[in-house]
């Protein structure tokens, strides 16, 4: 042992050792109704939450800075703790003080980033929370996959160098993991305002995504999935799954495939037509004044504003599936009846997505659980006002709404 270690107490040292494990994080160490923060991290946390910097004694070795606040204001501070561009690990107690005479057993349950969580309060609820890996492979291919661990939509795709900027753009990365040995390009994609998490170059390694991919879905192949030909984009894959394993200390349940992204039926918007679109903020003037975006979306539910988004940074370029849409949207705006009934129907609809992500990740609370059985209520009415139409599309769109009535009785 050190001699800076040497007469620590044994919180202070099983603080260390957890520690240890997760350098690149600030640590949260639950302490019965507190979770403090020791050394540099009650630094950077006493400076993100304006909360009070003290000192812990620490037996024999010198005393440590320290910065806590009570357990039930986590949800408050940690926001501000990602937002500040802070990894946290979250370290619980893991057996009731009262059973045990010892030391209690501590580890981290949940590392949160940019992008991985499944806290409301870390995310938009009309915006997805990608992470996204890029692998640079050869002759200018680049892999990139991403995944959205509060819905467990996971893609990759494989894009040319000259065109990775548009695609990065359209799906909006709240955090990217790069080669840490591509230095250029993590400064390049830093420089760029993306929230750069660099990893280890076995992570980008083939080998490693297929076992990777292989075990987490079970499978003996990828070509089930039809990617097993994208080398760069699995290589990529691989990286964020491990991640999401890594951070979510678990197999995340609730991703059961993933699925090459389409490119070819829609249009990749490069930053200058985004801007000039005003997809994103306006060019000129008030900065935080409104986009298409918020001007047009008038969606009941959070995934619908989520879908809208992605339509129209990824418009379609077939015009058959162009007139299709458009055939659906007529129909509704020429019929006050249905469209209102649907309307009011949606608004009974929680956001089915992360709920269900939280369920499978044993996260979910009584009260999303019992949104859940009234969305599913609504169904049935929501296929009969689609039904109600001659609208092919929206006859379609009827059939693949399930009810999941045993579901539903389940909860109820």
């Amino acid at each position: 042992m050190s001699g800076r270690r040497m007469g620590q107490t044994p919180l202070m040292r099983q603080y260390f050792r957890i520690k240890a494990e997760h350098p690149d994080t600030l640590l949260l160490f639950r302490m019965g109704d507190f979770y403090e923060t020791f050394e540099e991290d009650a630094l950077k946390a006493s400076d993100v939450l304006g909360i009070v910097l003290t000192k812990r004694a620490n037996g024999a070795a010198k005393s440590v800075p320290l910065a806590g606040f009570p357990h039930h204001a986590l949800e408050n501070h940690l926001p501000k703790l990602i937002e500040a561009g802070l990894r946290v690990a979250i370290c619980e107690q893991l057996e009731d003080p009262k059973s045990t005479r010892s030391l209690v057993k501590r580890g981290v349950t949940e590392i949160v980033t940019p992008g991985v969580s499944l806290r409301d309060q870390m995310l938009s609820p009309k915006q997805a929370n990608y992470l996204v890996a890029v692998h640079f492979g050869k002759k200018r291919v680049v892999g990139v996959a991403y995944a959205d661990a509060s819905t467990g939509e996971f893609l990759l795709t494989e894009v040319d160098q000259s065109r990775l900027d548009d695609l990065l753009q359209s799906i909006e990365p709240a955090e990217l993991l790069v080669n840490k040995a591509a230095q250029e390009s993590v400064r390049a994609f830093r420089d760029r305002g993306y929230t750069v998490t660099p990893r280890e170059d076995w992570v980008f390694d083939r080998d490693f995504a297929d076992a990777t991919l292989l075990e987490h879905f079970g499978t003996h192949s990828l070509k089930g999935f039809g990617i097993s030909g994208l080398s760069e984009g699995v290589v990529a894959a691989g990286a964020v799954l491990h991640y999401l394993i890594e951070t979510q200390k678990g197999k995340p349940e609730h991703i059961r495939r993933i699925q090459q992204r389409m490119d070819e039926g829609y249009m990749l918007l490069d930053p200058q037509t985004r801007r000039n679109l005003e997809l994103l903020p306006p060019l000129h003037g008030d900065r935080n004044g409104p986009t298409m975006v918020e001007l047009l979306d008038q969606t009941c539910t959070a995934m619908g504003a989520r879908l809208l988004r992605r339509w129209l940074f990824q418009p379609l370029r077939d015009v058959a599936r162009i007139n299709r849409r458009l055939d659906a949207v007529e129909t509704l705006v020429n019929n006050t009846e249905v469209r209102e009934n649907l309307q009011c129907g949606l608004k009974q609809i929680c956001d089915v997505e992360r709920v269900v992500a939280r369920i499978c990740t044993q996260r979910a609370t009584p009260r999303e659980l019992l949104a859940l059985a009234l969305a599913l209520r609504h169904v049935p009415e929501l296929v009969e006002n689609l039904q109600s139409t001659d609208c092919k599309a929206l006859d379609e769109l009827s059939r693949r709404l399930n009810p999941c009535d045993d579901i539903e009785s389940a909860i109820s």
